[in-house]
């Protein structure tokens, strides 16, 4: 079974970008959570995650995004943009995610759902 999550970053708090990771979305080992912190910790690089759109895995610096690397249509898999952290923990939780994500102000910031 998959330990799905969500991603996301925002400059103002108002506006949040954010994408589905299907795989060890968990915030231990070697999960998405140390993986962002260790390996995706800048705003450069919590963006272009976000642009790839939904994502099967991070490992490392090794991503695998729907769009990019398995053919699936930008349409389905593109960034979702909400207009407040609570519409995006609804968002992520409507997705079955059990994490989230947030890179904001520097860092990121992780929430068990």
């Amino acid at each position: 079974m998959s330990t799905r999550c969500f991603i996301a970053t925002t400059k103002d708090e108002v506006t949040y970008q954010s994408i589905y990771c299907h795989h060890d979305g968990y915030d231990t080992d070697n999960g998405v959570g140390p993986t962002l912190r260790q390996h995706h910790n800048s705003e450069y690089h919590a963006e272009n995650l976000i642009a790839l759109g939904d994502i099967s895995f991070v490992q490392g610096e090794t991503v695998c995004a729907y769009h990019r690397d398995r053919g699936d249509s930008w349409d389905q898999t593109q960034p979702r943009i909400t207009r407040s952290q609570p519409e995006l923990f609804a968002l992520a939780k409507a997705c079955d995610a059990q994490y989230l994500y947030l890179f904001k102000q520097g860092e990121w910031h992780s929430f068990k759902l």
